[in-house]
């Protein structure tokens, strides 16, 4: 089980890649990540969330218990669809699939597991569900959409190049 915040969703339907994902996992996010990332309908990204949501591809869970959400939101200063998210993810014991720089420094304290959007192109390119030119091509989409140092989008770029890493 995968929870996702706004970030990493946005990111993953803008290159192109969400619906490959999606089919390979149970997917969830919640409601306040959902209102974050359909908030404006006519882009394409927020048509194809708004597609996986209606045709039950990812899940949507109100998350609960009200005050430790506002305590994450507070202690780690992180918006409401990433404190969501990390609560569903810790709460259920899931992956949290996160590029929030917050966000992920709240996993390493709370020890909650995460992934980023590079993980998931990594992870397609080394399932053959995408070739080594497409990898390229959406990595160099995601350098240019996300906050990514250096070293990792090399890292990736490498891995990409020569068709290693962990399969």
């Amino acid at each position: 089980m995968i929870v996702f915040d706004v970030s990493t969703l946005i990111l993953l339907a803008k290159i192109d890649i969400l619906k490959t994902i999606i089919y390979t996992r149970e997917v969830f996010i919640t409601k306040e990540v959902e209102g974050e990332a359909t908030c404006k309908p006519e882009l394409l990204d927020a048509k194809i969330i708004i597609e996986l949501i209606n045709t039950g591809k990812i899940g949507v869970v109100k998350v609960k218990n009200q005050a430790l959400f506002k305590k994450l939101q507070e202690d780690f200063v992180l918006a409401e669809g990433e404190a969501s998210a990390l609560l569903l993810a810790q709460q259920k014991q899931a992956i949290l699939a996160t590029d929030d720089g917050q966000a992920i420094k709240a996993c390493k304290v709370l020890g909650v597991k995460f992934v980023t959007a590079v993980h998931f192109l990594l992870d397609a390119f080394y399932k053959k569900r995408i070739g080594k030119e497409l990898a390229l091509v959406k990595l160099e989409r995601l350098e240019q959409l996300g906050r990514y140092n250096d070293r990792i989008i090399f890292d990736a770029r490498s891995k990409i190049e020569e068709g290693r890493g962990e399969k």
